[in-house]
């Protein structure tokens, strides 16, 4: 193959070749017959192992994704997997009365732990930006979340994605109630029929308006009653009463079942089907749609990025004409722990769907939110240069002058090979091992990858500057969090060679975006580690102990009679006190509502507010009718050259949300005193009884110590459930009162003022400006509207202390249900019966404890030293 040697020769070494960017194919002349005996030679050897690239060894940020922290959580799981071997091998485990059977069933919990689902991470936006593309790359599962044929995202319901340990998929769908369905029917049906009674009187941007909502109900009809909606004159010629009851009969008669919708192991291209089906319009069924029937889905994986606990959601954008669905999304975005809005890299600045998710963060006080920008690689050098100058311009002339010169040199050698017939190139053997490596590695460059890095990552930061410069005032006491990626580059090189491919997983930008998601959950995770190690399994091993101990304590007559009236005082107290209607720990929610009664509703000013709300309505009434009814159209919230930019629910509560201000903020620093004195009355009643334990038996050489272990172990648990019961009350309050209070369409005024705005959509004909005035201003003045924001307001946070309540009393349950469980231990000499049928058992549990604990406090030293390597 002398004339293949000439051809590399030809293109001279790499240091006659300027600016190139591929390696030289510098070497001797080949002999075929030697390079045949050469590739049979290697034919016969053994290839290298491909390695490609894996989620789970992505480098993550925090110290529990380090190798030593992991290693000590996974010996602590360990440690609970052999006890529930033990406890299993013993026949009193299946004996329901035994105290055996409850240990075992609570060493199974221990040893299945997962990092509960605590952090939440937002993706909205507008249809065809490559939203659901982005949850592939994200979870690393090829389509998944289905995308349209036209690449296009298809997602009509929110989809919530967390984790589960199988291998397959599991879908748990949740549906509208037959009267939330009525609701959105009626309003569509009002829409179709204002448009098709009025349209040809209407002009402009209200006639556009209008027309996107009618076509909106009729496309959702015949999605929810396909094939039996064949004539639609009636929505129209029937009264607006009659045709919601059809509407509403065909909905009831449609809407699937609960018990039907939950799907469970199912591969991967049955899940995608699945949830093509249920969550988009995409494709022709002769069946009616699922997706209008359905609040939101929540899809089951084993993806490395929920296995920590994080939860992804995918959200329709915040422009969705549906009322119902945009108040989902907004509910959903308040509770994220992180938003990110979706936009194509190339409309990035002035993306409206991005604008407007950063308009609900202001209104929400949220400060959490970052654009993620796609489709990075749809970039040409060509375009990219135009406009540039100085140093970046000169970098990327001389980048595409080195293309230049590798295609040249690549086609003299492609002529080269040609005319060695096709025998010879039935693969690369024929060349030396270098020249068939060097080959490779330029036809492979040839495609511009050093260019495409370079436009790309100038791109994507400048980009990323403007967006931040952009919003960096709506993200307060942080900065914008951006992130450009290219699914497209991701899967073009997800599975190839490792070593290799990386510089273009990287260049995709989904490992970085990965690795910040999984960061929000890192400080949520290594609580659930502290409170696992630290509380939970010593917890345990207290209770194995002293069941083992009290298998092997004798007592004479006397000595026992004591201990069982002390226990039986002991108990009598702690009963009294945990369950009497005085005590702190009972009063939680009694008491943190009349703290807000006091504090805040009691403080109301309804006069004024309903005062300062009129005023506001009568600004409005000087606006000329075209901009009035645009801004009934958008709901209050709207912008226009001559008046500028208004949100009208804002401005007719604001005078109730400055005066609310100082009380609300009061009100939360004494709803902290009233969690403190709860943990206070924890501590105290726990103290006592110890204290009666080492008073009465101080002389007693049967002193159950094991049995104060417990008490002190449960006790910590106690108290981090009413820690953790309080700080999601805190979360949950804060929350509750941005949106409760702002003026977005699910707050407190925005649901008050749907209606009165879609009665001022729907009003048509002559008169119609004042008529439109007068329902906004009548719904303004009405003294009923601040008295019902504050009962309402009142209402829902009562609703979240009770459900902290709730939690701290079943944490309490489980308290008393343990110390009573021990007690009996000792009581009625459970343990020591158990212990002489299966006399085995307790030696084994015996030196369990033992091993546990010392591999215990080798994990909880591994856990304070990455904590103190990580704050140094």
């Amino acid at each position: 193959m002398t004339g293949l040697a000439e051809a590399l020769d030809a293109a001279g070494p790499r240091s006659q070749r300027a600016n190139s960017l591929t390696p030289s194919l510098a070497g001797e002349a080949v002999d075929p017959e030697s390079a045949r005996t050469r590739r049979r030679s290697r034919r016969a050897s053994s290839q290298p192992v491909r390695v490609r690239h894996e989620v789970s060894d992505e480098e993550l940020p925090g110290e529990v994704h380090s190798a030593e922290f992991r290693h000590a959580f996974q010996s602590s799981k360990h440690l609970m997997a052999d006890l529930e071997n033990i406890l299993r091998s013993s026949a009193l485990q299946a004996e329901e009365s035994s105290t055996i059977h409850a240990l075992y069933a609570e060493a199974v919990k221990l040893a299945e732990f997962q990092y509960p689902s605590t952090r939440i991470v937002g993706f909205v936006g507008d249809s065809g930006v490559g939203k659901s593309s982005l949850l592939n790359s994200l979870l690393d599962t090829r389509a998944l979340a289905r995308t349209s044929n036209s690449g296009e995202a298809c997602t009509c319901v929110a989809t919530e994605y967390h984790y589960h340990p199988e291998g397959t998929f599991r879908i748990k769908t949740n549906l509208f109630t037959v009267e939330e369905l009525r609701d959105q029917l009626r309003s569509m049906l009002r829409c179709y029929r204002c448009f098709h009674l009025h349209g040809h009187a209407m002009k402009g941007e209200e006639k556009r308006d209008l027309e996107l909502g009618a076509k909106l109900a009729i496309d959702t009809f015949r999605a929810m009653f396909h094939g039996r909606l064949r004539n639609e004159d009636f929505l129209v010629t029937f009264t607006e009463d009659t045709g919601l009851e059809v509407l509403s009969s065909w909905a009831e008669e449609f809407r699937p079942s609960e018990r039907l919708m939950q799907h469970s192991e199912l591969s991967l291209q049955d899940c995608s089907n699945m949830l093509a089906r249920l969550s988009s319009q995409v494709g022709a069924t002769a069946q009616p749609a699922a997706w209008p029937y359905i609040k939101n889905i929540n899809v089951f994986s084993n993806a490395t990025i929920l296995s920590t606990g994080l939860i992804l959601v995918d959200l329709p954008g915040l422009r969705d004409l549906n009322a119902a669905r945009r108040t989902i999304t907004e509910r959903y975005l308040v509770q994220c722990d992180e938003i990110f809005a979706v936009c194509n890299i190339g409309r990035a600045s002035t993306d409206e769907g991005v604008s407007n998710v950063f308009e609900l963060a202001r209104q929400a006080r949220l400060s959490n939110v970052g654009v993620v920008c796609t489709r990075s690689e749809e970039i040409q050098a060509e375009e990219s240069i135009v406009g540039l100058t100085g140093d970046r311009a000169d970098r990327i002339r001389q980048m595409m002058a080195a293309i230049a010169t590798d295609k040249r040199d690549a086609r003299r050698v492609q002529d080269e090979l040609d005319g060695f017939g096709n025998e010879d190139l039935s693969d690369l053997s024929d060349l030396s091992e270098d020249e068939r490596e060097d080959l490779i590695e330029l036809t492979r460059r040839m495609d511009r990858i050093s260019l495409q890095a370079y436009l790309v990552s100038t791109r994507n930061e400048s980009v990323s500057q403007q967006l931040r410069g952009m919003y960096s005032g709506s993200t307060p006491d942080q900065q914008t969090s951006v992130f450009c990626v290219s699914n497209k580059e991701y899967w073009d090189n997800r599975d190839k060679e490792r070593n290799t491919f990386q510089p273009h997983l990287q260049l995709s930008g989904i490992l970085d975006a990965r690795r910040h998601c999984m960061s929000v959950v890192a400080s949520s995770q290594r609580r659930a580690t502290m409170h696992y190690t630290n509380d939970q399994i010593p917890a345990f091993l207290a209770q194995i102990d002293h069941w083992v101990q009290s298998g092997a304590r004798s007592a004479s007559q006397e000595r026992q009679e004591m201990i069982l009236r002390t226990l039986d005082d002991v108990e009598a107290q702690m009963s009294n006190a945990m369950s009497s209607r005085t005590s702190s720990i009972n009063r939680f929610s009694t008491d943190s509502m009349r703290l807000f009664t006091s504090h805040v509703y009691q403080g109301r000013d309804i006069t004024s507010w309903s005062r300062c709300a009129a005023h506001a309505s009568q600004v409005w009434d000087g606006w000329s009718h075209p901009t009035y009814s645009a801004f009934c159209r958008n709901y209050g919230n709207y912008c226009t050259s001559k008046v500028g930019s208004h949100n009208w629910n804002e401005e007719a509560i604001h005078a109730m949300v400055c005066d609310l201000e100082t009380p609300w903020r009061e009100f939360r620093s004494a709803l902290s005193q009233v969690e403190r004195d709860v943990l206070d009355a924890v501590d105290a009643l726990t103290s006592n009884l110890i204290e009666r334990f080492e008073t009465d038996f101080s002389n007693n050489l049967d002193t159950p110590t094991t049995l104060i272990q417990t008490l002190s172990t449960q006790q910590r648990l106690l108290t981090d459930a009413i820690d953790q019961a309080h700080e999601k009350l805190e979360e949950d309050m804060t929350r509750f009162h941005a949106v409760a209070l702002s003026g977005m369409r699910s707050s407190l005024i925005g649901q008050w003022m749907e209606q009165p705005y879609q009665r001022s959509i729907l009003d048509r004909g002559t008169g119609s400006d004042g008529r439109r005035k007068d329902i906004i201003r009548g719904a303004l003045s009405d003294r009923l509207l601040f008295e019902t924001l504050m009962r309402e307001f009142k209402a829902g946070c009562k609703a979240l202390v009770e459900a902290a309540q709730e939690k701290i009393s079943n944490a309490k349950a489980a308290y008393l249900d343990i110390a009573r469980r021990n007690f009996g231990l000792v009581r009625d000499g459970n343990a020591m019966r158990e212990s002489e049928l299966d006399p085995q058992l307790r030696s084994r549990l015996q030196e369990a404890v033992r091993h546990g604990r010392n591999t215990l406090a080798q994990a909880q030293a591994v856990f304070s030293r990455t904590e103190l390597q990580s704050l140094s």
